[in-house]
């Protein structure tokens, strides 16, 4: 296989990865009452959907390199074969 088409494949296990783990999950401590002894700190949960934009990006991306690599692998044979 050609190196452009083993990349562009690699990109799209890449991306589908990146969309089988949906969005980061981080956890952020917020302090509501802070007086003296008394503390009340709540614990939330914050989504970031990074992964999932950059699985899709990664899944165009790999898809138009094995494309563009398969157009060049074409052009490239028609030119070593001349016709007789």
């Amino acid at each position: 296989m050609r190196p452009l088409m083993l990349i562009g494949l690699a990109v799209v296990l890449a991306g589908l990865f990146g969309l089988v783990f949906e969005h980061l999950v981080f956890s952020a401590p917020q302090s509501f009452i802070d007086a003296g002894s008394i503390k009340v700190v709540s614990r939330s949960d914050r989504f970031f959907p990074l992964s999932t934009l950059i699985g899709v990006f990664a899944i165009l991306a790999g898809v138009a390199m094995v494309h563009v690599s398969r157009a060049h692998g074409r052009g490239a044979r028609a030119k070593s074969h001349p016709r007789r």
